[in-house]
């Protein structure tokens, strides 16, 4: 019999038919996923898949992910013996000769260090005074804080420059100080004690190759300002010297903060004339204190080929293998 020469009720008969074969494959299709779905998150053939992580990175067959309760700051050392002030044209906004990061880990309650050499080639933004973008180029770390207005626009142009370095990494805040300011660091560190390593003796001559002594404040400014006229002149040379001299600087005031919680504030209103800076007092009280309590876990470097240019500048290529290494030693920790 045709379907068109079909009843009603024999038509319904046939749908109700097809229904149920319909019915039955999408159930069999459903058991069969069921059943072939990878059990707890693996895969068919027994492996286990790992869900994406925001922000993982494999390096060499490892994976690491991003540290996430981590604080980061920047300290700049300004090649300017004046107190800070705004300029309008290119000159006297000084260059940053002691660029240093912290990274505090408050999951663990530590902090590292790392030290980044001013002759860095790396990209920066060219700046006016007023701000306004020039392009970018490649150029020596240094040079990032003389684009700009020797305030603000100049700090924050050494953040974002030092930012992009270490691959974006987000900077909490930063302090900018001018080199006037050592003689006072110094006296409210009391002097700091070093061991003179490089031979001083045109710029002083009572700071003997080889004495351990107490700096004076004006001593203080040669042993970490000063690079021409002092052992191979060098800005690496001139760097381990400002090293030693921040763990003397460090024991120093830490021991006076913890003999008075509100030296901090005491430092922070001192260098006041010679510092920019977007942490508030309070924040810059309260930071010093924390890191009194932090415990280091050392510093961190970046290996560099250095070569002097044709007009007779250093120029420093950081090492891709060891700049990563630092990031991830910084930033992050191994995906388990």
């Amino acid at each position: 019999m045709s379907y068109r020469n079909m009843t009603l009720s024999e038509k319904k008969r046939i749908y109700r038919k097809i229904g149920a074969v319909v019915a039955a494959a999408a159930i069999l299709c459903v058991m069969l996923v069921i059943a072939l779905r990878p059990a707890d998150g693996g895969q068919a053939d027994g492996r286990t898949t790992t869900q994406p992580v925001e922000g993982m990175i494999e390096v060499d067959g490892v994976k690491y992910v991003p540290k996430k309760n981590i604080e980061t700051y920047l300290f700049m050392g300004i090649d300017n013996m004046g107190k800070v002030q705004k300029v309008t044209d290119y000159e006297g906004a000084g260059r940053c000769d002691v660029v240093m990061l912290m990274v505090r880990d408050l999951t663990d309650g530590t902090y590292r260090t790392i030290s980044l050499d001013r002759n860095l080639m790396v990209e920066q933004e060219s700046l006016k005074p007023d701000g306004t973008s020039l392009g970018t180029s490649v150029a020596q770390l240094s040079l990032a804080h003389e684009n700009g207005d020797g305030m603000e626009i100049s700090c924050q142009n050494v953040v974002k420059t030092v930012s992009n370095f270490l691959g974006g990494q987000k900077i909490d805040g930063y302090a900018a100080v001018n080199m006037g300011a050592i003689g006072t660091i110094n006296n409210l560190a009391g002097g700091v004690t070093v061991t003179i390593e490089d031979d001083f003796s045109k710029v002083d001559k009572t700071m003997k190759m080889g004495e351990t002594i107490k700096l004076t404040d004006e001593q203080a400014v040669h042993f970490v300002h000063d690079r021409y006229y002092v052992g191979d002149e060098t800005n690496v040379q001139r760097m381990k010297r400002q090293e030693q001299y921040k763990e003397g600087l460090k024991k120093n005031l830490g021991e006076k903060c913890s003999e008075d919680n509100k030296y901090p504030l005491t430092i922070y209103d001192a260098l006041g004339d010679y510092m920019v800076t977007d942490i508030n007092s309070q924040k810059f009280s309260k930071l010093a204190l924390l890191v009194l309590k932090d415990k280091d876990a050392g510093t961190v470097s970046i290996d560099g080929t250095e070569s002097v240019d044709d007009l007779g500048f250093v120029e420093v290529q950081p090492d891709e293998e060891s700049l990563q290494k630092a990031i991830l030693t910084l930033f992050y920790k191994e995906y388990k």
